[in-house]
């Protein structure tokens, strides 16, 4: 069972990447830029400071830990990150932000860079660092998003107020997007190393490894429906409003009332992160049973057309939402 710092320790570190990934992810692509009249992305660079405060802070402990090369590589990536995060602030630049968002993604992945090159050990390192990578993506943008969104309304109604819907509804089309592929990443990915750690239903409930997962998946589906909640009815209604030519409503529900839902979505990734630190070991091996079958073409076959599914249910999902293509 860790201790109250390590779990701290451990979501620190999980924020020091996620967070500049979300920032970098919005000001280089999702935001309109600062230069055409984007009021979201200068709003976003604020937040580069505090996060390279935070990825300094996290980079310390990593240093002293850092005794393989991939640890080191890790421990001098957060370094990297804080520092452009850190110009960031001052300079205004979307190639910067999509550089800092870059390193820091990489700086994640490290950690799963294969070391032994048998086709199992490959995969799972691979399905390991989608899935980190996934979940980097989804929970830095919705806490970027969020903190922009509270940080607007405790500033004040924007000059602009058809400018701000304008922007933030482009940005909720393009990160539910985004935030699309990253969970459709993470359900292929994390069907296959939820298998290979629990070998039954009952596992869930007999296992301390399965208990945690379980709470975790709880929490994950719960942000997924808040998500489709997102995709399904609120930006239907952004559009609605705006082909109305109603801009007041519209304006209140992409500048006001979507950051408020992407808060406790916030909320449900950070608990997500907090069980995360509890999954060490394996179902299998707490309930005496063997470990899962070795990465075979039976397995990737089965991974492929459950890939194949994700995909179609995602389109389907988008399609009838009235989003965007």
């Amino acid at each position: 069972m860790p201790s109250f710092v390590d779990i701290g320790i451990e979501v620190m570190q999980c924020l020091a990447i996620s967070v500049p990934v979300g920032i970098g992810m919005t000001v280089s692509v999702l935001a309109l830029p600062e230069e055409t009249g984007g009021v979201v992305a200068k709003r976003v660079r604020a937040l580069a400071l505090p996060a390279a405060v935070l990825v300094f802070l996290a980079a310390l402990p990593a240093f002293p830990a850092a005794d393989t090369g991939a640890a080191r590589v890790e421990a001098v990536g957060l370094v990297v990150t804080g520092l452009g995060s850190a110009a960031l602030w001052t300079w205004a630049s979307r190639p910067l932000a999509g550089g800092v968002a870059a390193i820091a993604a990489l700086t994640g992945f490290v950690p799963n860079v294969p070391v032994t090159f048998t086709l199992n050990d490959v995969a799972h390192d691979l399905l390991t660092a989608v899935h980190v990578l996934g979940m980097q993506v989804w929970t830095g943008g919705l806490i970027v998003l969020a903190l922009a969104g509270v940080l607007g309304r405790i500033g004040g109604p924007p000059p602009d107020a058809l400018r701000a819907t304008e922007d933030w509804t482009r940005i909720w089309e393009r990160f539910t997007l985004v935030a699309m592929c990253a969970v459709g990443a993470m359900i292929v990915s994390g069907t296959w190393l939820a298998w290979t750690h629990v070998g039954t239903v009952g596992q869930f409930f007999t296992t301390s490894y399965g208990r945690h997962l379980f709470v975790k998946l709880v929490f994950v589906l719960a942000l997924v429906l808040a998500g489709a909640y997102n995709m399904r009815v609120l930006l239907p209604k952004i559009a609605e409003a705006r082909g109305l030519g109603d801009h007041r409503w519209a304006f209140r529900l992409a500048v006001e009332h979507f950051p408020a839902v992407v808060l406790g979505e916030v909320a449900l990734a950070l608990a997500i992160l907090v069980m995360v630190t509890f999954l060490h070991g394996s179902a299998r091996a707490q309930a005496g049973w063997p470990a899962a079958r070795a990465f075979d073409l039976t397995v990737l076959g089965s991974g492929v057309v459950l890939t194949v599914l994700v995909a179609i249910a995602l389109r389907a999902g988008r399609s009838r939402s009235g989003a965007p293509k």
